[in-house]
Order: structure tokens, then sequence, then C-alpha cells
């Protein structure tokens, strides 16, 4: 996951005696209410209390085999400080040589076209519900070498908007969070129609998914760029105009469910529906592997179908 929240550790050992001392009590009341005298109660309240020990010392070794099982699959991928093992990180190809770690998002970039690859986040209700303010400050990527770096001027005049990709909306939570979605390498050159139009109406709506399931919802996006022709650039530092723009989201919880979107870089103001594909497909035009840390037989199931209607 791109950012890195602080959780806080279980204590077993207060686990098991809180759970020992209600069991221990339950005993009691019941025995006291039965009219059961103390010796009775006591043989009694050690019964139960041996077998909850067994039962309480299962569970907490259940508990551990569980964290145990997430550890490793959490180390088991680049353990680097530039990459961050999470369900919404792609796979990693030949062309992400640069990827680099933020506060709420991870992207790779680049360098030719002064700009993403791809950028990735995790979005979640206390998240959504952040009050950190949008702070519209554009600003020169620090972690980038002068010589790839795109620059705010670079799209005066050229009638593109700077278009986010992880938008400023999901980084309500963390202030430096929220700084960093304003770094030129999370920006885009997008027509003004499509910033203003469907792609702002999809960030929303992943807000909304957010807070109506109760549960992350993982999302992958950037933009399109066909190689076979040439294109337009804006800018001293050459910023490649893209042809179109993808999305990818997830949503795992009790109805799991996954949706593709492709956005030409133009007008587009239809329902999203009209955008929604597979993500099967997002993958065979982008040449990115999504969600690849799911197990194969979910994975494949979710990225068959257009599961927007589901979300």
């Amino acid at each position: 996951m791109a950012k890195r929240k602080r959780r806080k550790k279980k204590n077993s050992h207060f686990l098991r005696t809180l759970l020992l001392m209600a069991l221990a009590a339950f005993v009691v009341v019941a025995c006291i209410r039965q009219g059961a005298n103390s010796t009775e109660l006591t043989a009694q309240a050690e019964k139960v209390l041996e077998k909850a020990q067994v039962a309480v010392e299962q569970t907490l070794e259940g508990v551990s085999q569980i964290q145990q099982r997430i550890a490793a699959q959490q180390s088991s991928g680049n353990t680097s400080t530039t990459t961050v093992a999470g369900i919404e990180m792609p796979a990693k190809r030949p062309a992400d040589t640069r990827i680099i770690t933020r506060t709420g998002y991870t992207l790779s970039y680049n360098d030719t076209w002064r700009m993403p690859n791809w950028v990735a986040w995790e979005l979640t209700l206390e998240e959504v519900n952040g009050r950190e303010k949008r702070t519209d400050f554009f600003e020169t990527d620090p972690n980038l070498p002068a010589r790839v770096r795109s620059e705010y001027r670079d799209y005066s005049g050229s009638r593109y908007d700077r278009g986010h990709m992880v938008p400023a909306g999901d980084m309500k939570w963390d202030k430096q969070a929220m700084i960093e979605s304003f770094y030129m390498s999370n920006i885009c050159p997008q027509a003004p129609g499509l910033n203003k139009g469907s792609w702002r109406i999809l960030e929303e709506q992943c807000r909304k998914w957010a807070q109506r399931h109760h549960t992350p919802i993982y999302i992958v996006c950037g933009p399109l760029v066909d190689k076979e022709k040439q294109h337009r650039h804006i800018g001293r530092n050459r910023v490649t105009v893209p042809d179109a723009f993808f999305k990818v989201v997830l949503k795992l919880g009790k109805r799991p469910t996954a949706a593709g979107f492709i956005f030409p870089n133009d007008d587009c103001n239809a329902p999203l529906a009209d955008y929604a594909i597979p993500v099967d497909s997002v993958e065979k035009i982008t040449g990115i592997d999504f969600f690849h840390q799911l197990p194969d037989e979910q994975e494949n199931a979710l990225e068959a179908t257009n599961g927007m209607r589901f979300f």
C-alpha cells in the first residue's frame, strides 16, 4: 500500500487475561444462581477455566498464524523503499524503471513522457472523511532529476488542464499526502472537458463507493500513449500529450468486484457505464498486470467481467 498507516498492536497477554476473567465471572454467577456451595463452585470454575484456557490458546495461536501469513505475503515482494507491497500495486515491468513511493500513493514515472506510467493507491472510508484542505499549489517533484522533470509553466497556454492522477480529494487525510498530490509527477495534460467531466465524476464515485461499502477501494490509473504515432508536446520540457487515460478499480469485502475504464483525452460527459470495460481489456491495452497479488482464481474471475454494476 502506498501509505504507511499506524496500527495498534494486539496484546495477546492482555486478551488472554481478559477472556479468562470474563469466563470465570460467568461461571461464578451461573453457580451462584444454581445454589452451588463454595467447594462445588471452585471445582466447576476450575474445570471450565481449564477448558477455556485451551480454547483461548488455540484462538490466539490461530490469530498468530494469520498474522504470520500476512507478514510473509508482505515481505515476499520487493522490500525496497521505492516500492510498496499492496493489492493496488501492478506487477513491475521493464518499463517501470523509476518507481516512487509517496505518503498516499505510489507511481511509476516515465522520463520520456515527463508524466507517470501509472499511479496506484488505496482509498478507505477514513481517508474519504479527512479534513485536510486542498492546497492548489503545484510543485516540481523534488525527488526527480532536473533533466526529466515537468514544471507548472509547461502547461501555461497549452489549452490542457493539469490533470491529477491521484486526486487531491483522496488525500484529505494527511497534510503531506495532500502536498504530494500536487507534485507535477502526478499530473498529466488533460482535455478540460475530461478533467472537469467524466474523470472528475469517476473520482467522486470512487469516494462514494468507499463510503457505501465501508471497505477499501484499490485504484490504478494513468495515461495511454500510442507509441506508433507522433504526439503533441507542451512546454519547454516537452511533456507528452496522452491519447487517452485508463483507470481500474477493485473492491473486495462481501461482494468483490472490479471494473476498468478508458477515456479519450477529449470532452467526456457520457455516463460512466459508457467507458467501463473489464480489467482484462485494460491490461491488454496497457500491458500492465493489475491486482496480481490476488489468488489467481479470484483475480481471473474479477478481471474477466465488467463489474461496475456491483459497486
